[in-house]
């Protein structure tokens, strides 16, 4: 199975928003493929601060998600000038599976706004430089990165850029619950077999990131026993690529709805 990675598009047209703190942006930096800034809020009294990487490919140009698979380029985000600075948190608004060049990514082919959370010490406003790194492909793939001086005055900005990391925020994938998440994981060495709680049961999207560095959008599958169950035979994995050890995560995508969680397979005989 050819396939390679990542997500989805948060589309921003805002009224008002209240009780939000005021958010400042940087300016634009372009590129061929795109262009990105930074919007980045006043810091809470316990020094989190609440920021967002903004991403606009270009007409034909996709951007990618935390996962890129073969040959994409997740963002990246490091942090200069400042070492009392961290990043706490990147989050991934949802993918959406993209056909390009006979494969099949898993990215934004539109606007979207990585939410992030850096921690600061109490009090300050501090300076800093953030580097972005991210990758925009279209027959090729064009790594674009640039950098952003974050000073004190940066921090201020109003309530449209507060109301975008509202609206960001809710473009993000939900976590497990009752009647949404993994029931069993099991990988017999034969085939992954995957049992879900879904919301509904019309069509899902299953989607399996390996930390290995690929995808695999999920074949159907069935109801069986209350749960929508799929299997993946070993043998469409990429070559190579038949381990289920390190790191995988899954994303569901049922209706309106969608669920991300990391995934632990068990090991049994077939």
């Amino acid at each position: 199975m050819k396939t390679r990675r990542i997500p989805i598009i948060a589309a921003l047209a805002l009224p008002a928003f209240t009780g939000l703190a005021h958010a400042g942006q940087t300016e634009w930096a372009d590129d061929a493929g795109g262009r990105m800034r930074m919007i980045i809020t006043t810091p809470d009294e316990d020094g989190t601060i609440r920021a967002a990487l903004q991403v606009e490919p270009a007409e034909g140009f996709i951007t990618y998600w935390r996962e890129p698979g073969e040959s994409g380029i997740p963002p990246q985000i490091t942090i200069g000038g400042n070492d009392d600075v961290t990043l706490e948190m990147i989050a991934y608004p949802v993918p959406k599976r993209i056909d390009l060049a006979g494969m099949t990514d898993m990215g934004y082919d539109g606007p979207v706004t990585f939410p992030l959370t850096f921690k600061a010490a109490p009090g300050a406003r501090p300076q800093m430089d953030v580097t972005a790194f991210i990758g925009l492909c279209k027959d090729i793939c064009i790594p674009f990165q640039t950098t952003f001086e974050i000073t004190a005055s940066t921090y201020g900005g109003g309530a449209v850029d507060a109301a975008i990391l509202a609206v960001a925020e809710t473009t993000l994938p939900e976590a497990p619950s009752a009647d949404f998440r993994v029931e069993r994981a099991v990988s017999t060495g034969e085939a992954l077999e995957l049992a879900l709680a879904l919301p509904e049961a019309d069509a899902p999207e299953i989607t399996l990131a390996s930390g290995g560095g690929f995808i695999v959008a999920a074949p159907a599958g069935a109801m069986k026993d209350g749960f929508y169950t799929i299997t993946i035979p070993v043998d469409s994995l990429p070559d190579g690529q038949d381990s289920v050890d390190g790191d995988w995560l899954l994303l569901a995508k049922a209706g309106d709805r969608a669920m991300e969680t990391p995934l632990v397979f068990e090991t049994v005989s077939p």
